[in-house]
């Protein structure tokens, strides 16, 4: 999936301005996706240049000028087009702590599980946020089957994450000792 596909489809559900996207991508889509703020934006300005998405300038004095982003036809043809013809290809997991665990056979026992207590840590924090985020999503009137899909695999993925360290500190007790 590219940048371009994750835009549109944010911009598709209602017009938002490039720190709302940002927004989104951080709150929302941490679990599927990473795109840091510059890259947003270019990916903006060409879809922008290729008429996916066009914006509306709103002047507010003396707070800097805002662009708010909506979908054109185009990129509603596109992002349709996207999702119903293009192959999906396989999940990639990027996760800098999977590369640590190829140096653990240089480490002590007390290291590994620091480390993995601190995966614990960060997990149990991005579950805590998320399952506060549903409680404030589902008392909305109006909400998305896509974003209550999203945000159900983000629960279940650090859910499973957390499992995972628990039975890596297990393994590594046990192996540690041989």
């Amino acid at each position: 999936m590219s940048l371009r596909y994750a835009l549109l489809g944010i911009i598709a559900k209602e017009p938002v301005t490039g720190y709302d996207v940002v927004k989104i991508f951080k709150q929302r889509m941490t679990y599927f996706w990473n795109s840091t703020h510059s890259q947003i934006y270019t990916e903006l300005h060409k879809m922008e240049d290729n008429n996916l998405i066009q914006h509306e300038l709103v002047v507010q004095g003396t707070l800097p000028n805002k662009k708010i982003y909506s979908l054109t036809d185009t990129g509603k043809k596109e992002l349709i087009r996207w999702a119903l013809e293009e192959p999906l290809k396989p999940a990639k997991i990027k996760d800098e702590f999977l590369i640590k665990t190829t140096i653990f056979p240089f480490l002590s026992a007390d290291d590994i599980n620091s480390l993995l207590d601190e995966v614990i840590a960060r997990e149990e924090k991005t579950l805590r946020m998320t399952k506060e985020w549903k409680k404030h999503f589902t008392s909305q009137e109006e909400h998305s089957v896509g974003t209550m899909l999203t945000v159900e695999y983000g629960i279940k993925y650090s859910e499973m994450y957390l499992e995972w360290c628990k039975w890596a500190k297990q393994y590594i007790q046990k192996d540690m000792q041989h």
